[in-house]
């Protein structure tokens, strides 16, 4: 009997556009497609994490697309050095959402990707808490202060790995799905029409983001980018709409179930 190939799954960072990375995992699920291995950037560092602790796709959904209220009050903790915001809330309430789980306690191996803001070098965390990690992952820089991990100083995985899918390789996966939510040439239109100041500034950095995650999706066997147009990294306002969560995992749902034929036929190869 042969034996079964790994799957591993590499979650990009994109702020509110990761909602999208529920649909992957719900989709995987539905059609058989065990993970064995994961690994998150920002967004995808909180979807890993709490996938991989509890492995309950409902409850995941749940926290991630409702609780909005506690959310917003993470944000109302004004800093005065390093970022806007100091992260205290935000860690409390992730230390409330996992149980203050770390990495030993998660039922299938999990990577969380960090950034070192001192040496600028990418930072895999895989012991201790999963709080701590999840926290720095999603410490995006100038909004949230660095946080302090040992000697370091870490912010958010997207700013060095936006979609560690080489993180998974070593992890031992067989097969690597990766979600890229930063394709902005196939997401973002922009014309001469657009050439305001704060406009220009975002494409600017958009496709600096593009680039940057066609890099590192360089060892992935399937790359799922949603299509999620007009929503950048910073859409919370459209967030905390009603629609907002259900439409985007949809589109996840959609965006994977393309790839189940082809996922299933490379699991049965030899």
């Amino acid at each position: 009997m042969n034996k079964r190939k790994k799957i591993g799954l590499a979650l990009g960072s994109g702020g509110a556009k990761g909602l999208a990375h529920i649909g992957v995992i719900k989709t995987l699920l539905e059609n058989n497609i065990p993970i064995d291995y994961i690994a998150g950037s920002s967004i995808g560092a909180w979807i890993a994490a709490h996938f991989g602790l509890y492995q309950d796709i409902s409850k995941l959904e749940e926290y991630t697309v409702l609780k909005k209220k506690e959310k917003f009050y993470t944000l109302l903790e004004p800093a005065y050095k390093g970022g806007i915001i100091k992260g205290k809330k935000l860690e409390k309430l992730l230390s409330k959402w996992l149980e203050n789980a770390s990495f030993k306690d998660t039922k299938i191996p999990i990577k969380i990707v960090t950034t070192d803001l001192v040496s600028g070098e990418s930072f895999v965390i895989s012991k201790g808490s999963l709080v701590t990690a999840v926290h720095a992952s999603m410490a995006i820089p100038t909004l949230f202060k660095p946080v302090e991990y040992k000697d370091r100083f870490l912010i958010d995985g997207g700013v060095s790995n936006p979609v560690p899918d080489d993180v998974v390789r070593g992890m031992g996966a067989d097969i690597v799905i990766s979600v890229n939510l930063d394709n902005y040439q196939k997401n973002e239109k922009f014309g001469l029409k657009d050439l305001k100041i704060k406009r220009t500034a975002s494409r600017g950095l958009n496709i600096m983001r593009h680039y940057l995650a066609e890099y590192s999706i360089r060892n992935s066997d399937f790359i799922i980018e949603p299509y999620l147009p007009d929503i950048g990294i910073l859409s919370w306002k459209k967030y905390f709409t009603k629609e907002f969560g259900p439409k985007i995992i949809n589109i996840g749902v959609k965006e994977t179930k393309e790839f189940i034929d082809d996922i299933k036929k490379e699991m049965e190869s030899d």
